[in-house]
C-alpha cells in the first residue's frame, strides 16, 4: 500500500503544474504571436488580391476593346457586302461579253439551217413539178 501510495503522491505532484492558469505575459505572447501570423497572412492576402485586381482591369480593358468591335464590323459589313455585289456584277459582264459572240453565231447557224431546209424543200418541189411536168 505505501508504494500505491507514494506513486500516487509523485504523479500528483508532476501533475501539478497543469493547473497553473496563463499569465499576462503569456498571453501577450501568445497575442503577439498570433498578430505576426495575421501580419504574414494578409500580407499575402494582398498580394493575391493585387494580382487578382490586375487581372480583373485587363480583362476589363479587353471587353471595352471588344465592346467596341461589333461597331467597326457592322460598318466594313455593309462595304463588304457591296464589294461582292460588284465583283459578282462584273463576272456576269464579263462572262456575258464573252458569251455574246457565241450565242449570235449559233443563232445564225440555225437561220441558216432553216434557210437551208427551206431550199432544200423548194428545190425538191420544184423538181417533182419538173419532172411531172417535163
Amino acid at each position: 500500500m505505501k508504494p500505491v501510495l507514494f506513486l500516487l503522491i509523485l504523479f500528483c505532484t508532476i501533475a501539478l503544474p497543469v493547473f497553473g492558469q496563463l499569465t499576462e505575459t503569456d498571453l501577450n505572447k501568445i497575442r503577439l504571436i498570433v498578430q505576426e501570423e495575421i501580419k504574414r497572412e494578409f500580407s499575402t492576402i494582398n498580394k493575391k488580391v493585387d494580382t487578382l485586381d490586375s487581372r480583373i482591369q485587363n480583362v476589363e480593358k479587353d471587353v471595352a476593346w471588344m465592346q467596341g468591335k461589333p461597331e467597326s464590323v457592322n460598318k466594313q459589313i455593309p462595304h463588304a457586302k457591296y464589294v461582292y455585289y460588284g465583283l459578282i456584277a462584273l463576272i456576269v459582264i464579263v462572262v456575258a461579253a464573252l458569251l455574246t459572240p457565241v450565242v449570235q453565231e449559233i443563232r445564225k447557224d440555225r437561220l441558216l439551217k432553216k434557210q437551208i431546209e427551206k431550199l432544200t424543200q423548194e428545190v425538191e418541189t420544184l423538181k417533182q413539178q419538173r419532172i411531172v411536168n417535163p
